[in-house]
């Protein structure tokens, strides 16, 4: 794996044969972070440590200069999706369908998986008493990421949740323990993501246990919405279509919202279970089934092509429609194949919903996540070993290209408008900025390629980032490697200077994404505010693509300045000469480092979501191997 790292850093062009000692070492022992599960040390005949570490068997190898040690750092057990619903036989399959995705899960459900809710020295869950306190959590929690529902209907107040001690003799999650049972749907599918968050005063919500007794329920919740949205689609019939003038005005009111007909709740109850299969499950697949089901409904009721006329549900339909297709196109950003429709259908003809600001978000938005879509297509293509260059694909790129950085340049018109605290407006700003993170996202995918020529950072396959475990299948030719950099038309340097740029404004839109209302009124996200969640996670990759940057960057500048050739790094820096390009190094570097940090504290506050906080302790013990003087997020 060493040689690896070393090969790779010549790639990067910062690392030559004077940084290996000419004569061979012998064959060596890596220790790499504590992981359950690895090959004891007396199996190598070293003493036994507390924690069980990780063995890498290294064969006979120069021996390399000491600043790799800072990317062998990198190298640690707890990427990737965590599948919790993948099984210990289906992880021994070594087959691609298996291993795409890199769902790192342990041989059982976690190390409290066989025990029962009996052990649970009465825990309590998040519960809530009534459909106004659900959707009011709703607001505080979800909204704000995953506007599914017009505004609010109702004054802000606190968070109205009932901590609910479990009793001792139970063996398996039960409505039964529960003070209230939500009436829809929706309300099931709202709770399934609402009882994750732990409680703020309970010590033990943060246990092996807690953990284990909020998956539980949040299991029994999302199951049970499911069931009810399978009932809805059978009571739904073959009459209803909202595209009928007035067709919507006679029908039942959603019990969480007036200007919600229920007929749209099973709608949304799978929009909502395909963000918690995947955040909180791991289940890429789920998450796809899910959302092309909520498709699939929206068509039957025409959702897709009400026109622009108006009535007192026409928010409601057209939101839901639109976050279904948000949703749809963020599937497939992570299956990597189409939706079931795409963007520029005729047939879709539903204006986008509004938030009443001056610059409305909505079209941005999925422009932004089909050129996120684009980027992994085209990248994907030529990633693959098997593809011969196409001689069109420069143009190809170029044209992609071309149009990310105007949608880049629509972006930043948000960012000189005040869009204040009225209404939904602080809503609109935060879906700019999460349609910032997709669009500087998709020209950082287009150009990683080009800039790192997917050298290896992380251990396992995820995000569509290369992995060191599938670094050694196949390694690419000399002709294979010239092909793809002949079809670029951007040189390594200026692909790299263009992944820099993008993902520190990814860095920075994260850091400035907002923390939960809890009380109604601003939060500056305090370290009080730590049990709660950042974010619904669900771009969870774009931050990992963004780390994989900055990380990339940062040893690629200290191996230049560990082997004196700071001119080749040149490119990275603001006007350097010779004379200040020490302390340009030194104030890239801290500007690396703070990038890493934002988007490692944003995720790190989103781990109580078990699908995606693999990859918040991921990036935080990547920050440490590359910082050992810093602090936990």
């Amino acid at each position: 794996m060493l040689t690896a790292f070393s090969v790779d850093l010549q790639r990067l062009g910062v690392m030559d044969n004077s940084l290996a000692d000419p004569a061979p070492a012998k064959t060596g022992i890596v220790l790499i972070g504590p992981v359950a599960g690895a090959v004891p040390e007396e199996a190598f005949g070293m003493p036994k440590h507390s924690d069980p570490v990780l063995i890498i068997k290294v064969h006979p190898l120069h021996v390399l200069h000491p600043f790799l040690d800072d990317m062998i750092g990198l190298v640690s057990p707890f990427a990737g999706v965590h599948n919790l619903d993948l099984t210990p036989e289906s992880l021994s399959d070594a087959n691609e369908s298996t291993q795409h995705w890199g769902q790192l899960t342990p041989s059982t459900d976690g190390p409290f998986a066989s025990a029962s809710i009996s052990d649970s020295d009465n825990f309590a869950v998040r519960a809530y008493l009534c459909e106004d306190d659900i959707v009011n959590a709703y607001y505080i929690y979800i909204h704000p990421y995953i506007p599914l529902l017009p505004a609010s209907d109702m004054p802000p107040r606190e968070d109205c949740h009932s901590p609910t001690r479990l009793p001792n003799e139970a063996t398996e999650p039960s409505r039964a323990d529960l003070p209230y049972w939500p009436k829809s749907s929706l309300g099931l599918a709202l709770s399934a993501l609402l009882v994750m968050i732990p409680l703020s005063k309970d010590p033990s919500s943060i246990s092996d246990m807690g953990i284990f007794v909020r998956r539980s329920y949040a299991q029994l919740f999302a199951q049970a919405a499911l069931a009810c949205v399978e009932r809805d689609t059978d009571d739904l019939g073959p009459g209803l279509n909202f595209a009928t003038p007035g067709a919507g005005m006679t029908q039942d009111k959603s019990s969480l919202h007036s200007q919600v007909p229920a007929q749209l709740e099973q709608t949304l109850a799978l929009v909502v279970l395909s963000i918690y299969e995947y955040c909180q499950r791991g289940n890429v697949s789920r998450m796809r089934a899910r959302i092309n089901q909520a498709i699939t409904t929206a068509m039957d009721i025409s959702l897709h092509n009400l026109g622009s006329s108006q009535t007192a549900h026409s928010e409601a339909q057209r939101r839901t429609w639109w976050i279904t297709m948000f949703v749809a196109y963020l599937s497939s950003n992570l299956h990597l194949a189409p939706p079931v429709i795409t963007l520029d259908d005729p047939r879709i003809t539903t204006p986008f919903p509004q938030f009443d600001v001056e610059l409305e978000p909505w079209g941005f938005l999925m422009q932004a996540q089909r050129n996120l879509f684009a980027s992994n297509q085209m990248i994907n293509s030529i990633e693959r070993m098997d593809d011969t260059a196409q001689p069109d694909r420069s143009d190809q790129i170029k044209s992609l290209d071309f149009q990310i950085v105007s949608l880049m340049t629509e972006s930043d018109r948000s960012l000189r408008v005040t869009f204040g605290e009225q209404g939904e407006a602080s809503i609109a700003e935060n879906m700019w900025r999460l349609g910032r993170i997709i669009i500087f996202t998709a020209r950082t995918r287009l150009h990683r390629f080009r800039a790192f020529m997917n050298i290896p950072l992380f251990l396992d396959k995820y995000c569509h980032l290369p992995s060191i475990n599938n670094n050694g299948l196949s390694e690419p030719s000399p002709t294979w490697v010239a092909d793809r950099e002949s079809s670029f038309p951007f040189t390594e340097q200026e692909s790299s200077n263009i992944c820099l740029k993008a993902s520190l404004v990814v860095a920075t839109a994260f850091r400035n994404l907002p923390y939960p209302n809890l009380k109604g009124e601003s939060c500056d996200g305090g370290r009080s505010m730590r049990r709660s969640p950042h974010t619904i996670p669900f771009f969870a990759c774009c931050a990992m693509q963004s780390c994989y940057t900055l990380l990339m960057l940062l040893h690629k500048v200290r191996a230049c300045l560990a082997t004196d050739r700071l001119a080749t790094c040149y490119h990275l820096l603001n006007k350097p000469e010779p004379a200040t390009e020490t302390s340009d190094v030194e104030r890239l570097t801290e500007e690396l480092r703070h990038g890493v940090e934002s988007l490692g504290g944003s995720m790190k506050a989103d781990i109580i979501f078990e699908g995606v906080g693999s990859m918040g302790r991921e990036i935080e013990h990547a920050y440490l191997a590359a910082f050992p003087d810093g602090t936990e997020f």
